[in-house]
């Protein structure tokens, strides 16, 4: 390999580059016009790496300009190069700006997944050199982890903030009695009475053996089943084991689909409303990235809070 004392670094990536257009595009002329820059600009380009490398990497005499097998053994390294590099500058651009490279957020495990998974993969194509680590969470130990340093914000039920923390709420939404449309409580013509909920097994969610309420107020069965996973739950209420409280958002596609159902109570207390929304504590507010995956995150929380309440007018 010949020594190639002018070219430094990030000339090597721009050669680099040049060399998988043409090889992607089919020559100089298509890769020229990919690259924006003039065709001379990336024959000098493909001459120096050849140069550097003592071969040719591209058999020029065809129509469509092809790899030599040595130009191919290299192909997926070049592109690998020129992918890190550009990962570099992504991360230092991010940097030089303030803005995050890497987001821990707690997640309180009844803020409905659905909209923390729509959220994130918009974020992800905003971002995509950002790191988000997610860490699940419940109102009996969110505020004490929020008060170290390790997390930026909590999402959250906001119920009850301390005074030395802060937030938003993106939306409101209505609680109330679900099961699975083959449960018996389902065949009862709404609303139901009180005691009819009494008599069937409840499922509830507590996160930790020395808890017998996670939700105060919301045991109102003789027979209750715990479990400390979310989707557990779920999968209990669907397989018609008992039945839950919960907001219609973490169960909209069994809704739409028919397999549970939201169940009417005449007691006031069978649907009590919930905030969703964000926290964090007042002298450690979220920075550039961290507001923006809020806003988003809101945004979505609006839109499924509007959809279920249209569906529930239109079903009434």
């Amino acid at each position: 390999m010949t020594e190639m004392t002018e070219m430094g670094q990030p000339n090597l990536v721009g050669h680099l580059a040049a060399f998988i257009a043409v090889v992607e595009h089919g020559g100089l002329t298509a890769a020229a016009r990919e690259l924006r820059c003039a065709v001379s600009s990336v024959s000098y380009s493909l001459t120096q790496l050849e140069a550097y490398c003592g071969f040719p990497l591209l058999d020029r005499g065809r129509k469509r300009a092809q790899l030599t097998d040595r130009g191919r053994a290299l192909f997926s390294e070049a592109k690998s190069v020129v992918e890190r590099a550009q990962r570099f500058s992504s991360h230092a651009a991010s940097l030089e700006k303030g803005e995050e490279s890497r987001l821990r957020i707690l997640v309180d495990v009844l803020f409905p997944r659905t909209i923390i998974n729509r959220a994130l993969t918009v974020f992800a194509q905003a971002h995509p050199r950002v790191r988000v680590q997610l860490f699940n969470s419940s109102l009996a130990t969110l505020w004490g982890d929020l008060r170290g340093d390790t997390f930026e914000f909590g999402l959250s039920l906001l119920t009850a903030m301390p005074s030395d923390m802060e937030g938003r709420t993106f939306a409101v939404e209505k609680l109330g009695p679900i099961c699975a449309a083959s449960h018996p409580l389902a065949r009862i013509p709404p609303p139901l009475p009180m005691s009819a909920f009494q008599t069937e097994r409840q499922v509830y969610y507590v996160g930790s053996p020395e808890i017998d309420m996670e939700r105060v107020g919301r045991l109102l069965s003789t027979d209750v089943w715990s479990a400390n996973d979310v989707e557990l739950i779920r999968q209990l209420v669907c397989s018609g084991v008992g039945w839950c409280f919960s907001g219609p958002s973490s169960f909209d596609e069994e809704l739409r689909a028919g397999l549970v159902r939201r169940l009417e109570c005449v007691d006031a207390q069978f649907h009590p409303v919930r905030a969703l929304g964000v926290a964090w504590p007042v002298n450690r507010r979220p920075g550039t990235l961290g507001r923006a995956l809020i806003a988003i995150v809101s945004e979505y929380t609006q839109r499924v809070s509007e959809t279920v309440t249209r569906r529930s007018t239109i079903d009434r």
